[in-house]
């Protein structure tokens, strides 16, 4: 049986390759932290400084690097083979031939709106402050230099080797043409640079084992959530987290996860839960909710423990970058392929946004919005990096979080853009209808949102979805009219649970009631077994974990912690700018440099 789990984006991961890898994988990722590369899907255009008496080594070292090199001519570019470097007479020199396959870009034709993406000065309401600038939209096509990150196939593009020397003269070329070139001539010069920030977020996904592996690479860097793993046949396979994001005690919240639908021979549903990192977890209840229904529907659970179902998606007939560009192609399938929410923009929040844009039937009043996301490994990387900070009062400084109030850390994390905010553009403007919570980095989910049509009388709906900078990855985005349909539901609590001693802890399992499975070493696991029966195998199914805990870091940071610049982060948005400022500073170009070219 081939298996294939739509929520989780690594695919299945045998539980069993945790333990057997765990020293070897933190290892490798030390180096992988150091040099900010997992894989190289990604590539950031960046200028090389040169000056007349620079620009001879400059061109001569990339010349003994064998770097493809590129010449561009206003619109016309050449591949420059054979080159020679004369020193003396301050000339390349070469022969022209057309640029291979491997080396072209691909032009895309866009529409822009020149003004999209100017401060609004008055700012009175955030919710307003990225507002569209109404002006003329104009058509063009997208070059390289268009914007600085670019996405590429490694199997169909080779451009981390280029070099590129763009002309102000006007000479006219020809193919197989031998030239010589003053350096005069060489307006400027720029490379194709690995892009860490997006590399680290976007692991291509290719093998059993390479998935296998790669889920682990990051697991060995994130600092999250018990991991569950659901048994098929004789191994357990990576599923999802459980209630991510939730460090302090009072945050506890409901959390749902879908599961796939895979009963045992004797009609029992086996899942593991496991801590697998420097945290101890503390679970208050899991249970299994199972939904009965119509074959052609699917199904999912808001934040407020809702089910919503869904038989007619439509796609955004538009999807629109906060720089402008037209992208529609990643909302439109489960593929891995994410709006990151790290265009190089220069803006008050260091916030980022994606507009889609829906057809609206006549009379419709409500929508459910679906949104298969999760949250980036660089949100992750960040957040250990700011907790790092605190040096030896990080300890101190966890235990004396536990007693702030839950509106509080509400109120912060909403603050720095940590949620993906939801807003729907109405004649009063953005109205903000719901704060996604973290659901970590591991694994995508399917998220619904019930929006209210109301105050919507055109006949396009206009959703926005905002955080902060490569805060989020979005997969795929879709709207869906139809009522919700009627649906037979079952909540069943575990049959039994054993944990990695053998022990009997069934009952701290079945209840909210504060009295917790308690996880603190990593190797902790608890193997959950549910009793359930097929009712009407001609009826489809839909699986859910419901969930609640918290948990708690485990750090050893070392240093004394600077008060007065972690005072900072008390105030708006401080976060979002640090991890803005941090990508920008790795990557090694100003961010004000980027816009402008953008």
């Amino acid at each position: 049986m081939n298996i294939k789990n739509n929520n989780c984006m690594y695919g299945w991961v045998p539980l069993k390759l945790c333990k057997k890898y765990t020293r070897e994988i933190a290892v490798l990722f030390s180096f992988a932290t150091i040099n900010l590369s997992i894989s190289c899907s990604y590539y950031t255009v960046k200028d090389v400084a040169t000056t007349k008496e620079t620009i001879s080594g400059t061109i001569k070292n990339f010349n003994e690097q064998d770097k493809y090199a590129i010449l561009h001519q206003k619109d016309l570019e050449w591949h420059l083979n054979e080159i020679v470097v004369n020193e003396d007479e301050q000339t390349i020199s070469g022969v022209l031939a057309p640029v291979s396959s491997k080396h072209q870009f691909e032009k895309k034709v866009s529409k822009k709106n020149p003004n999209k993406g100017l401060k609004n000065k008055s700012n009175k309401n955030r919710s307003e402050s990225t507002d569209e600038v109404k002006d003329s939209v104009q058509t063009y096509t997208a070059t390289r230099d268009t914007k600085r990150v670019h996405r590429y196939k490694p199997s169909k593009q080779t451009p981390l080797n280029e070099v590129h020397f763009y002309l102000n003269n006007s000479s006219n070329f020809n193919d197989y043409q031998n030239v010589s070139i003053p350096f005069s001539d060489v307006e400027r010069v720029s490379i194709n640079d690995k892009n860490t920030g997006r590399s680290i977020a976007n692991v291509l996904a290719g093998t059993f084992g390479t998935i296998a592996f790669v889920t682990l690479l990051v697991a060995a860097l994130k600092s999250s959530c018990p991991f569950v793993y659901v048994k098929h046949n004789e191994g357990y396979y990576f599923t999802g987290e459980l209630y991510p994001g939730t460090i302090t005690s009072n945050m506890q919240r409901d959390d749902y996860l879908a599961l796939p639908n895979i009963l045992g021979d004797n009609g029992e549903y086996n899942i593991k839960i496991a801590n697998h990192l420097k945290e101890v977890q503390y679970t208050d209840v899991v249970q299994l909710i199972r939904f009965t229904h119509n074959e052609d529907i699917e199904v999912l659970i808001d934040h407020q423990g809702k089910p919503h179902t869904f038989k007619n998606l439509i796609a955004p007939k538009r999807v629109t970058m906060d720089d402008g560009y037209e992208q529609i192609q990643p909302a439109l399938h489960k593929d891995n392929d994410f709006y990151a929410f790290n265009t190089a923009l220069n803006n008050q929040n260091s916030t980022r946004q994606v507009v889609f844009d829906f057809e609206k039937p006549s009379h419709c009043k409500n929508a459910k919005l679906y949104v298969t996301a999760k949250n980036s490994v660089w949100l992750d990387y960040m957040y250990g990096k700011f907790n790092e900070q605190f040096g030896s009062y990080y300890n101190t400084f966890q235990k004396r979080q536990q007693e702030v109030s839950k509106v509080s850390i509400e109120n912060w994390v909403k603050a720095q853009n940590i949620p993906l905010s939801v807003y729907l553009k109405t004649d009063k403007g953005w109205q903000l209808v719901q704060n996604i919570n973290t659901v970590g980095p591991m694994a995508t989910r399917d998220i619904v949102v019930s929006i209210p049509l109301d105050d919507v009388y055109k006949e396009t709906i206009q959703i926005k979805l905002e955080t902060g900078f490569m805060f989020w990855e979005v997969d795929y985005v879709a709207i869906d009219y139809s009522e919700n349909e009627r649906l037979i539901s079952e909540y069943l609590k575990p049959n039994s649970a054993i944990n990695q001693k053998g022990k009997d802890i069934t009952e701290l399992l079945k209840y909210k009631d504060a009295n917790y499975l308690v996880q603190p070493n990593i190797g902790d696991e608890v193997t959950v077994s549910f009793q359930t029966h097929r009712h009407n195998k001609e009826a489809k199914e839909s699986l859910f974990l419901l969930s609640r805990g918290y948990y708690n870091y485990i750090r050893d940071y070392k240093g004394v912690p600077d008060f007065e610049r972690l005072k900072e982060f008390r105030k708006d948005n401080v976060f979002t700018k640090y991890s803005e400022q941090y990508y920008f500073d790795i990557v090694n170009f100003n961010s004000k440099k980027v816009a402008y070219h953008e």
